[in-house]
């Protein structure tokens, strides 16, 4: 099976551009901010995620509180259909 990857994704331009870790492509000229997709339009349907999958989003959180509980809300709303590893507390 054949893979590709979308576009990345960042939580937070202002944020990730200074502390995460797709900055370092950026820098380097591998990347362009304006192929970032921030996580919040994605969620809100603004942006497009991943169209299949066969896709790989590459995500860069620098730990927006807000999006990390939005994340987490929408794994629990569907762990039965994503087979979620469970960890025992």
């Amino acid at each position: 099976m054949t893979r590709t990857m979308t576009d990345p994704v960042w939580d937070g331009s202002e944020q990730a551009s200074h502390n995460g870790e797709l900055v370092h492509a950026v820098e380097a000229g591998a990347l362009r901010r304006e192929q970032v997709t921030e996580l919040g339009a994605v969620l809100a349907g603004e942006a497009e995620g991943r169209r299949s999958d066969d896709e790989i989003t590459t995500f860069d959180s620098t730990g927006l509180a807000i999006q990390d509980l939005a994340i987490a809300l929408a794994a629990l709303e569907r762990v039965d259909e994503l087979d979620l590893p469970m960890i025992e507390l």
